[in-house]
């Protein structure tokens, strides 16, 4: 009966209706069109651009969740089979993998992902953000730097230039800060091969989560920046699976995680009311039919 009401949500349905129509008539530089809400959480996120890369500052938490959210986008694409024989249990098991991260911040994942030998497109709307980034990549990283790109710039109008261009599309406590999260994953689909897979973390739109994730992490122990997340903005794993349904993309795999403060690690366990990560695939044509 839930999974029925959610299907016939009609807030859902019309900001659905609503992103296909902007994108089938086109627009101007979507960057210099920005609503107050997102040019809000752009400033937010760019304030600490400086800091990005400090392991013990406030963006210790997001370090520490590359240590299974990586081996979750590489195990996800290794199960699709796309990734060669002589490449699985190597270090650079994603050798040949196009990536895009929409959202990339400072790149805290999309290094990682390059030293696993894919080429990865990072986009952010934050212009210190991929300053940062690219001055991380050049300083810190240079070996990287022929398999990193980054552009700042939404992912509408990347998806434009790249349409089915990508073997994986990462989109990484990203759907937390957005108001049009149908809008978002439309275009982010766009971008992605019939075969490829789309990965999602994010928090789960629950009073856990909420106390856990936002009332304690940042107000109490000050772990994130004041005001980074907000309840109105979250949104559950079923909502996510019922919006990429839509779009011809069949969840595969959905798991919850949480993090433990006191060790700054962050570990899967067996629900989402917390945190979860999830990935689907993006159906050929012919098998939606």
């Amino acid at each position: 009966m839930l999974r029925k009401s959610l299907f016939a949500s009609d807030k859902l349905r019309q900001s659905l209706v609503g992103a296909l129509v902007r994108n089938s008539t086109g627009s101007s530089s979507s960057a210099a069109s920005l609503d107050a809400g997102t040019q809000k959480e752009v400033r937010h996120h760019e304030n600490h651009a400086s800091e990005w890369w400090n392991r013990n500052g406030t963006m210790g938490a997001l370090h520490a969740l590359n240590e299974i959210r990586v081996p979750f986008i590489r195990d996800g694409i290794v199960s699709r089979g796309t990734v060669k024989p002589g490449y699985v249990n190597t270090t650079k098991v994603l050798l040949g993998q196009h990536i895009l991260e929409v959202g990339c911040g400072g790149g805290l994942l999309t290094e990682q992902l390059a030293r696993l030998g894919a080429q990865v497109t990072g986009i952010d709307l934050g212009e210190k953000l991929i300053e940062a980034a690219r001055d991380h990549l050049k300083c810190s990283s240079p070996e990287l730097a022929s398999n990193v790109q980054y552009k700042m710039e939404p992912v509408d109008q990347h998806a434009k230039a790249n349409c089915e261009c990508y073997d994986a599309v990462i989109v990484s406590e990203v759907l937390e800060h957005v108001d049009d999260k149908v809008a978002l994953l439309e275009a982010s689909v766009r971008t992605l091969k019939p075969g490829g897979s789309i990965f999602i973390t994010t928090l789960n739109k629950t009073i856990p989560s909420w106390f856990g994730g936002v009332i304690l992490s940042e107000y109490v122990l000050n772990l994130a920046p004041k005001g980074t997340h907000h309840w109105d903005k979250m949104i559950s794993p079923l909502d996510v699976q019922r919006i990429l349904d839509t779009m011809n993309c069949q969840t595969v795999l959905v798991n919850g995680s949480t993090y433990d403060f006191w060790s700054n690690t962050w570990r899967w366990i067996n629900n989402t009311q917390m945190c979860y990560a999830l990935q689907a695939v993006k159906q050929p044509l012919s098998e939606s039919n």
